[in-house]
């Protein structure tokens, strides 16, 4: 029994994988989307094979964790498992680490809705489905902003008065720290460094997307704030802009600031700016054939992550490398080729021939940067749900080990 279900519950979609904790092999995975809709759906990859399952129209995240465990008793896999893994996006400041989830545990992710309202509950629905189907089944939470609670207190609170934040917990809490995780411990081996002694900039570039500076292998800073949208311009997010535009919309739309946060979650960013799509790929075809507004939102997606890279360097006493990760830092060359023309003035390069067609997407990871660079830059692979699984499995042990010792 070594296999971990991991678990990843978005507002309209179920992601699933099960992972083998002692081999790290992906045994299955599958998606289910979009949840609460009619056409909703669910796949299964199993034995290098797409096998499509049933879903109740509409379907809730239950109907597709019971469709995920039926699916594990058909093929005899449901013996299998140990346990389940649990992406939460937020732990509140309590949960600095992921955790065995109890009802106290469980209490501290409904507190922590209010910075993460799209995603917790989600979560919470998957973990109570499941508690439902397999009540005997180990459930472990692994969190988002777990891995950004060593931030320095200059470095996550906001200029606000200070009673807004010991009142209500408003500062900055960073996410994609599951992420991150595991590129400072793959660049730790690929450096052949102790992870402790990783000093680097990551830059998460997925739809949604967030870089961090680590410092001593922990989060020095991150980009990412109270909520996911404060940072770089993402697929849908307007990344930092000035608070102000908020009743300046709606007052001159006549909307209320609910109305306004959506559109700067959900129709801003490079769909708002291109006016044709949120996908990069899309976006450089239509740059190519002359669609100002595309080559618009590339530049300034660009020139965003570039600015960034640079102000989270200063958080850093050494830097051994900058790594692309997730999306479009793994897989589009072309925008990582732009972010480093305009880090050249600190030394930055990159080669051409490296980073041309490097793509995660076809098994390719490694080093880009030119033998002229003064700093080292790394196109990784992320893979969040491994690092869960190696959480999940590594908090079970420890639960074992202690009701042994009891």
């Amino acid at each position: 029994m070594s296999n971990i279900l991991i678990i990843n519950s978005g507002s309209s979609s179920l992601k699933f994988q099960v992972i083998n904790s002692e081999t790290e092999e992906m045994i299955l995975k599958g998606n289910a989307e979009p949840l609460g809709n009619r056409k909703a759906s669910i796949c299964f990859k199993y034995d290098d094979q797409e096998i499509p399952g049933e879903l109740p129209k509409p379907s809730t995240h239950a109907d597709a964790l019971k469709a995920i465990f039926a699916f594990l008793d058909k093929y005899h896999l449901t013996k299998t498992i140990s346990s389940v893994g649990h992406r939460v996006v937020h732990g509140g400041e309590k949960l600095k680490e992921s955790a065995l989830i109890n009802k106290e545990i469980l209490k501290e992710i409904e507190e922590a809705v209010p910075y993460a309202p799209i995603h917790n509950p989600a979560a919470i629905l998957g973990i109570k489905a499941v508690s439902k189907i397999a009540p005997d089944l180990p459930q472990v939470a692994v969190f988002d902003t777990a891995f950004h609670s060593t931030m320095p207190d200059y470095a996550y609170r906001y200029a606000i008065p200070t009673e807004w934040y010991t009142k209500y917990g408003v500062r900055r809490y960073g996410y994609h720290g599951t992420s991150y995780r595991f590129i400072t411990e793959k660049l730790a081996h690929t450096l052949d460094k102790p992870v402790g002694k990783v000093n680097a900039v990551i830059a998460h570039l997925g739809s949604g997307a967030s870089l961090a500076a680590v410092k001593n292998g922990k989060s020095a800073d991150t980009t990412m704030g109270l909520t996911p949208l404060e940072g770089m311009i993402m697929a849908t997010r307007s990344g930092d802009i000035d608070a102000s535009i908020v009743p300046f919309i709606m007052k001159r739309e006549n909307i209320q600031a609910e109305s306004v946060i959506n559109i700067l979650n959900t129709e801003s960013g490079l769909r708002g700016v291109s006016g044709v799509s949120d996908d990069t790929r899309d976006i450089e075809r239509e740059a190519a054939d002359g669609n100002e507004n595309c080559q618009l939102a590339l530049n300034m997606m660009t020139y965003k992550a570039a600015k960034l890279i640079a102000s989270l360097m200063v958080s850093l006493d050494e830097l051994d490398a900058l790594v692309f990760t997730a999306g479009n830092g793994e897989n589009r060359w072309v925008i990582r080729a732009a972010i480093v023309k305009h880090l050249e003035v600190l030394g930055f390069k990159i080669d051409d021939k490296l980073n041309d067609g490097m793509s995660g997407r076809d098994g390719n990871e490694g080093l880009i940067s030119a033998p002229s660079s003064k700093y080292a830059i790394y196109q990784l692979v992320t893979n969040e749900e491994l690092m869960i699984a190696k959480d999940t499995a590594r908090i079970i042990r420890r639960m074992k080990n202690s009701q042994g010792q009891g």
